[in-house]
């Protein structure tokens, strides 16, 4: 069992001539690869060349789901599950898509530690066609990933993977071969297990993908101590290394096997088979069968993410048992993940999954240090905010407490749901200190409470996480029109209520982690903190002190306490 908190077990081995430690005890499964935001549509049939197709689409809404993928992102996302300490490293555009990638990564369990943000980058994107039968088209935008170059690695990537990897995952998909081949020449160095994803054919990475030359290919698969490819590049590969095709599919993994030099291979054939292979042993292990698939777009992902989970576990196979074993995880999570749509877990995937891996051995153990995990998780989640609260931009903070301090008239507070009880709680106690300040629901605006705003005297500030929300985007156009100033409270600065107002404090950059990526928690914290910094710089900037304080507060434990002032 992998315990969340445990570090494995270190394993020393020497396979085909190469000495290398397979896990480094309590460190991180650092991945390197394609991370993007998939653009899912249903269609009634993939088209062919030069034909056309349609989408599945009676109800009008042609793009039926936006999720996150990509080769490396997804077998790190399910490794994680099962609580393998995983990490990506990637550069990421600071724009929508980015932003859409880190927020899942942290409902993924996945580290954003070693990701760099750069505000000239685009992030990675891309558009996948399904049909009824589960069977799937992608057409790819790798983004700031295709950056990712022999330079680039030994500059930003090399000192991570030497100190804190246990292991290395990279592919050929979207990353250039030379940037593979110092990834994995980085990983020898320290010491450290290497898996390559041969995600696509020869011909794909090489004359469509354009991500390098046919030799710097081969000394990416014969660097790899891991190689998991398809059966159809696994098929192409070998005849680029030795001319002839292979007679059966173990026939294939032991030849592949033995020209690459690979500690172990891994090959998916669909949904008939998985075949494994180390220098002395091969077996074919059956998939499972599943009631209905739903979209294969990540199987041979979440594959490659129980072989990770499996090696974590168990360290390297070396008798058959032991290969049947870790195929039979790596079936297992792939099994689970066609089930839902998405490369990534979904809540209902991981109870598949769990359910699969029962009688495996595999799965995460509870200790008593780790009972009530999802509370302690909240706690740990909101107090990292909360410790980036100083990355603040103290400027737009400064010019949004100024023109708050400068409001002649009333000041308004104003919100909906969760950012609505936040507005209500900061309204009372900028009250209690003297400002002039009173609550009004976003939604109350454009029903008769604009007639309460004077232009030129009044303020008002409302607070929306996603800075979209539709009562308070309408309102504060309204507002606007009536020559109202507004300020607010926001995730994004780049959202629509931002470029409405006046003003704004955002923070996007605080690490803010919602349940589900969706019910208001961690926002909520922020959204106190910086209520409660917005009071202290009030008390600080119009001199308040307990006596005043004790006048408009002269009652209650807290009047008691002030009654000698």
């Amino acid at each position: 069992m992998i315990s969340r908190t445990s570090g494995v077990v270190r394993l020393c081995t020497r396979c085909g001539g190469r000495y290398f430690s397979t896990i480094r005890g309590g460190g991180t499964v650092l991945g390197c690869g394609s991370n993007v935001v998939d653009n899912i549509y249903k269609v009634r049939a993939l088209p062919r060349p030069g034909d056309k197709g349609f989408f599945d689409c009676q109800n009008k809404k042609i793009l039926q789901q936006k999720v996150v993928g990509g080769v490396t992102l997804n077998h790190l996302a399910w490794a994680a599950q099962v609580g393998v300490d995983t990490g990506l490293l990637a550069i990421h555009g600071n724009d929508e898509a980015g932003t859409f990638i880190r927020s899942n990564l942290r409902r993924l369990g996945v580290s954003l530690k070693y990701i760099t943000v750069e505000n000239t980058e685009m992030s990675g994107q891309c558009h996948v066609l399904i049909e009824n039968s589960g069977e799937r088209s992608i057409i790819m935008a790798p983004g700031a990933t295709s950056r990712i170059d022999n330079d680039y690695v030994n500059k930003h990537f090399c000192s991570h993977i030497k100190t804190d990897a246990s292991m290395l995952t990279t592919e050929i998909s979207q990353v250039p071969l030379s940037g593979v081949i110092a990834l994995l020449k980085c990983a020898r160095e320290a010491g450290i297990l290497t898996v390559l994803d041969l995600d696509t054919t020869p011909e794909v990475a090489l004359h469509q993908a354009l991500l390098g030359t046919e030799q710097e290919l081969i000394e990416c698969v014969k660097l790899a101590d891991v190689l998991k490819p398809a059966k159809a590049a696994a098929d192409d590969m070998l005849s680029m290394l030795t001319g002839t095709r292979s007679t059966s599919a173990a026939d294939l993994a032991h030849q592949l096997q033995q020209q690459c030099g690979s500690t172990l291979v891994a090959i998916t054939h669909g949904s008939e088979l998985s075949i494994l292979a180390n220098e002395h042993h091969v077996v074919e292990v059956p998939a499972l069968i599943v009631d209905k698939v739903v979209d294969t777009t990540g199987a041979g992902d979440a594959f490659l993410g129980g072989i990770v989970a499996g090696l974590s576990n168990r360290g390297l196979p070396t008798d058959k048992e032991q290969l049947r074993w870790l195929g039979q995880v790596a079936n297992s999570f792939g099994a689970a993940c066609v089930q839902t749509i998405g490369g990534t877990p979904t809540e209902q995937s991981r109870n598949t999954l769990m359910t699969y891996l029962k009688d495996l051995g595999l799965g995460v153990s509870i200790t008593e240090e780790e009972k009530c995990q999802s509370f302690q998780e909240s706690l740990k989640n909101d107090m990292a905010a909360t410790r980036h609260a100083g990355q603040l931009d103290m400027v737009e903070v400064d010019n949004f407490i100024s023109r708050l301090m400068n409001c002649e008239g009333q000041l308004f507070v104003s919100g909906v749901g969760k950012s609505g009880v936040v507005a209500q709680r900061l309204a009372a106690s900028l009250s209690s200190v003297g400002v002039a300040a009173s609550f009004v629901h976003g939604a109350e605006w454009g029903h008769g409470d604009l007639g309460r705003v004077h232009p030129g005297r009044d303020t008002v500030v409302f607070l929306s996480h996603s800075g979209q929300t539709e009562e308070c985007v309408s309102s504060a156009r309204h507002l606007r029109e009536k020559g109202i100033s507004c300020l607010c409270i926001i995730s994004r600065p780049d959202s629509t209520l931002a470029k409405l107002c006046d003003g704004h404090i955002h923070y996007d950059n605080l690490e803010v982690k919602e349940k589900f990526d969706v019910i208001p928690t961690g926002s909520i914290v922020i959204q106190e903190l910086i209520s409660n910094a917005i009071l202290y710089e009030v008390i600080e900037r119009r001199g308040i002190t307990k006596r005043i304080f004790k006048i408009n507060h002269p009652s209650g434990a807290i009047g008691m306490t002030l009654e000698d002032y």
